[in-house]
């Protein structure tokens, strides 16, 4: 549980100097904020989802379909997002995914003259970037450390490390450091008050 790992992960300093108890006051203020958040989360996995530790699901997601096949990986944040799951969406670790977008995994086939429907899954590897309002078509992977830009539409896979902006989503020149160290979640108060900054 979230919980058990926060207080083993936790920063810790010595008893009772001024560090511990401003830490300690952090903690109790943002828990009512950390309750709805573990909350949250723990509705989600009961109805099927597998969520790693500390991640950050908001609640004002939109998901639709079968939560069963939702797999979120450790440290992620999950913003204001739709999710429309038809066939499985696998997302890593330390990865963002920002308010407004959209993972689609089903569609219609244009070229069939009875439109049928298809789906496929969806691959988001560890420390992605899914920039606001960017739209994930079915059966797109996106690689390790890739960013998908704000408001791009990304109809193909995006190699690891890679930038994709634009609508369709097109690669730009320039790639992403690959030694990536941080934790997205650290950023939200109340987990930082357990973990500190990184």
């Amino acid at each position: 549980m979230s919980f058990i790992y926060l207080l083993q992960n936790r920063q810790k300093s010595h008893v009772f100097s001024w560090y511990w108890l401003k830490q300690w006051a952090k903690r109790i203020v943002s828990f009512p904020k950390l309750f709805t958040l573990l909350k949250d989360k723990f509705l989600l996995e009961i109805k099927g989802t597998k969520i790693g530790n500390v991640s950050i699901i908001s609640n004002k997601i939109r998901i639709e379909g079968s939560l069963h096949q939702l797999t979120i990986g450790d440290c992620t944040f999950i913003g204001q997002a739709y999710l429309a799951i038809h066939a499985d969406i696998s997302i890593g670790s330390f990865v963002v995914i920002n308010d407004g977008a959209k993972l689609l995994t089903a569609s219609h086939d244009v070229d069939d003259p009875f439109w049928s429907s298809f789906a496929k899954p969806i691959i988001i590897d560890d420390y992605a970037w899914i920039a606001t309002d960017a739209i994930i078509l079915p059966g797109v992977h996106i690689g390790k450390g890739a960013i998908v830009g704000a408001g791009a539409v990304v109809t193909k896979n995006i190699p690891e490390y890679n930038i994709a902006v634009g609508n369709p989503a097109k690669l730009l020149d320039k790639q992403r450091v690959r030694q990536l160290k941080y934790n997205p979640v650290q950023l939200i108060a109340c987990y930082e008050a357990w973990l500190g900054k990184y």
